[in-house]
């Protein structure tokens, strides 16, 4: 049987007004303040559906964010937004949620830095539309140790390939994308902090880029998304290269481990298949296409 939406449309959007109002108000955390600034009514305080503290902690496989968690006492759409000053600026929820309520609020923070103090705010909505906001505090990533070189697959890895050509490629095509945000694109923008995550493909996840022109390449490297709830992850990933032969299967990496899988070929038009994954919203925050070393 399909599941139930959560709220209706028309909740749905409430909910996003007054997240929005949160993100660029500093005010008074108070019923009343919340009331006046958002003119959606009472905001209660998000104590009381908080069935543990608000935890935050680094990300292991990616040293570029972090990660917030909170436990609700009953399903819920929960976001929390935060930034460098009370203004806040980023905004942020489990993408566990998938359209539904839920209670354990898992939740990755792209661009937060260990070791940094920033400002936040949490606020949620349940299926009967009331609101919820909790006050203004801080957090801090706590600094996790490095990974070492034989961590990050041995040394330097300039020293086997050099220029990644996906930077300058476009997506050819993708099997799809979650939505806003969670652009095929990302995974070709060499930024950490952002990702490609399809709509639930699993093994049948693919994504095509093309670099221009035909291009010498030595190797490659598929590095994969995740959900905290260990759906997500691509173990082996196989490519094919102007529409020939499938070559692979490779290991996936982190951005702690990339896994730089040599691979020597000249193409244009390279296409990534997920051979195999743990399911769900599958997908990478970088796919690398490397030249020779010296180019």
């Amino acid at each position: 049987m399909p599941k139930r939406p959560f709220i209706r449309l028309a909740t749905l959007l409430v909910t996003v007004a007054v997240l929005a109002s949160a993100c660029g108000s500093s005010n008074s955390d108070s019923s009343a303040a919340a009331s006046s600034d958002t003119g959606l009514g009472e905001l209660l305080p998000f104590s009381e559906v908080q069935a543990g503290d608000f935890t935050f902690e680094a990300d292991v496989s990616d040293p570029n964010r972090g990660i917030f968690h909170v436990t609700t006492t009953e399903p819920m759409i929960c976001t929390i937004v935060w930034g460098e000053t009370e203004e806040f600026g980023n905004f942020n929820n489990s993408l566990a949620m998938n359209g539904t309520g839920i209670v354990q609020h898992d939740v990755f923070l792209p661009g937060a830095e260990q070791g940094k103090t920033y400002f936040f705010r949490v606020q949620g909505s349940t299926a009967d539309g009331r609101q919820f906001r909790s006050p203004t505090d801080t957090f801090t990533i706590p600094v996790s140790t490095p990974p070492s070189s034989d961590a990050m697959g041995g040394g330097d890895t300039m020293a086997v390939h050099g220029t990644n050509l996906a930077l300058n490629a476009t997506i050819v095509e993708a099997s799809s994308e979650f939505g806003p945000g969670w652009e095929a694109a990302n995974a070709i923008d060499g930024d950490g902090t952002t990702e490609w995550a399809t709509k639930g493909d699993g093994d049948s996840g693919f994504i095509t880029i093309d670099l221009g022109s035909p291009q010498s390449v030595v190797g490659t490297e598929f590095i994969t998304r995740r959900m905290l709830d260990g759906t997500a992850i691509t173990d082996t990933y196989m490519i094919t290269v102007d529409d020939g032969e499938p070559i692979g299967p490779f290991t996936a990496g982190t951005p702690a481990e990339p896994n730089f899988n040599p691979a020597e070929f000249t193409g244009q038009v390279i296409r990534f298949d997920i051979a195999a994954s743990s399911g769900g919203n599958v997908g990478a925050i970088e796919v690398n296409v490397f030249a020779p070393a010296g180019s």
